[in-house]
């Protein structure tokens, strides 16, 4: 796996290689990081489900400033810490072994924001509801704030019951599909 664009653009990034981890391919990172497009220059973001931290890396190459990222899989994090130290982007990110819901919940209490949450969760999990209908997932956005969330077809999220989490559009990419929401405080 490749970086595909900006300052370490070419970059070949370590990967994790076990079944549970499902990397998002390059030409769905590269629509991504399109959609996204100058948002993600100085911006904050936070990777939820990263595994081996490529769209977090990829933002970080693409001018971001500073990307959190979390697993709740200890081999992940080694690999993000891996790739975090080849591209020397030790200072602008930071990677924790946590589970994603309860890491909104601690953000929320250290009055923590992002400009960005990117969440590529596994597909059957369950897990997009969970996190898009956690009350305290606005507490941790800024305004403006783009919540990106990379599902297969067939599980495609539900509507938030968040009322300021307004869905923009979804991008399908064979069967993945990119589901962009904007935070509306």
């Amino acid at each position: 796996m490749r970086v595909i664009a900006g300052n370490n653009s070419g970059a070949i990034l370590k990967t994790i290689h076990d079944r549970k981890t499902r990397p998002t391919l390059g030409i769905v990172r590269e629509a991504l990081f399109n959609i996204l497009g100058d948002k993600v220059v100085d911006a904050d973001l936070l990777d939820l489900f990263a595994g081996s931290g490529s769209l977090g890396i990829e933002a970080l190459s693409r001018g971001a400033k500073n990307v959190v990222f979390i697993d709740n899989n200890p081999q992940c994090i080694r690999i993000i810490h891996k790739n975090l130290n080849k591209f020397d982007f030790e200072v602008k990110g930071s990677a924790y072994v946590r589970d994603a819901y309860k890491i909104i919940n601690f953000f929320a209490n250290q009055n923590k924001k992002f400009d960005i949450i990117l969440m590529d969760p596994p597909y059957r999990a369950g897990k997009i509801e969970k996190i898009i209908n956690n009350s305290r997932l606005k507490d941790i956005l800024n305004s403006k704030a783009i919540l990106v969330i990379e599902h297969a077809k067939r599980y495609a999220p539900s509507c938030s019951s968040i009322k300021e989490l307004r869905y923009i559009k979804s991008r399908r990419y064979g069967d993945t599909v990119l589901a962009i929401y904007e935070f509306e405080s």
